[in-house]
């Protein structure tokens, strides 16, 4: 006779059986004892019947009041008058059954959220929903997996995102590209990592962050550094990140004794708009903040500032003027 002990132990491998989570080497063992004696089978295939005729499956949305509903004459006593037998298979019945529902509603609660967002043509934002935004570049596209539940996140991103996560930190957010992970542990970052390109770009404009592998430790990056990792050689490094990273995001710009031509290449990319530059005026030297202004109003701004002449030329806009010393 088996001890109470070893009864809930063979309860709980035909509770992972019937919901099909039961490891190999558990389902040797349940298949073993069933074969000691036709009491046992008959155990498990008692079960697999109630099971079956509640219709749960665990690939099905799951209805837990249904359940419920479909369950419970199944293991509720009879009627005023009748003599109960409370017979040991149909106590594990009942627990086993229990156990499988409570298990699959456990799935259900627990499953992570799932969310894509694509951008194409023009800077998509996003929210989460603990708040964490997503501001995507052009030509990105990122898969969120969230689970509220357990507090953590992953986004698998390609193309460039500046990610923005409350100060409170609900959620333990990593940002995976490819092998990369990005985790955070500061609260604002942009990564660029584009598939055509052989490098993936982190600036952290607040907080900390770390870049690694599976297999290497990686670095950790503070605010105002950009860490790039190379696809190619698996190589990391770190470097003074650029101020305006985000500003495809913020459209807020700040430079300082920066070159012309440095500037316009970023605006023009940008405002998706090609600016040219005639003569030789690209060493011309800025030093300039922009917040939130649109381009007509940017490039007046550095037209006056350095006596330059503004003109267009179909889509495009160039700018002319004197050599700076």
């Amino acid at each position: 006779m088996m001890s109470e002990q070893e009864e809930f132990y063979i309860d709980s491998l035909i509770a992972k059986y019937i919901v099909g989570e039961i490891s190999p080497s558990e389902e040797k063992e349940l298949k073993e004892w069933c074969a000691l004696s036709e009491e046992n089978q008959k155990v498990l295939d008692d079960e697999l019947l109630i099971f079956q005729k509640a219709n749960l499956g665990s690939d099905q949305q799951f209805d837990a009041d249904l359940a419920w509903s479909k369950i419970q004459p199944q293991i509720h006593p009879p009627k005023k008058g009748k003599q109960i037998f409370f017979t040991p298979w149909r106590i594990a019945a009942s627990f086993i059954l229990i156990c499988a529902v409570s298990f699959l509603i456990y799935q259900q609660l627990s499953a992570p959220e799932e969310f894509t967002y694509l951008s194409e043509n023009q800077v998509e934002t996003r929210i989460l929903p603990d708040q964490t935004q997503l501001s995507l570049n052009r030509d990105s596209e990122v898969s969120v997996e969230y689970n509220e539940r357990k507090k953590t996140g992953l986004i698998k991103l390609s193309g460039e995102s500046l990610i923005s996560i409350p100060e409170d930190k609900k959620v333990k957010w990593q940002v995976q590209v490819n092998e990369l992970f990005i985790e955070d542990i500061g609260t604002v970052f942009n990564v660029k990592a584009y598939p055509t390109s052989p490098l993936v770009e982190v600036s952290v404009l607040e907080g900390e962050v770390r870049m690694y592998l599976q297999s290497t430790k990686g670095i950790q990056l503070l605010a105002g550094e950009k860490g790039t990792f190379n696809k190619n050689t698996g190589n990391f490094s770190k470097e003074e990140a650029d101020a305006n990273v985000d500003s495809y995001s913020t459209k807020s710009f700040s430079y300082l004794n920066q070159e012309l031509a440095f500037v316009v290449a970023q605006l023009s990319q940008v405002y998706q708009t090609e600016i040219i530059l005639e003569g030789n005026i690209g060493n011309c030297r800025l030093t300039v903040d922009f917040e939130h202004e649109d381009l007509d109003t940017i490039l007046s701004i550095i037209s006056e500032t350095l006596n330059l002449d503004i003109k267009r030329n179909g889509s495009d806009i160039v700018l002319s003027g004197a050599a700076c010393n």
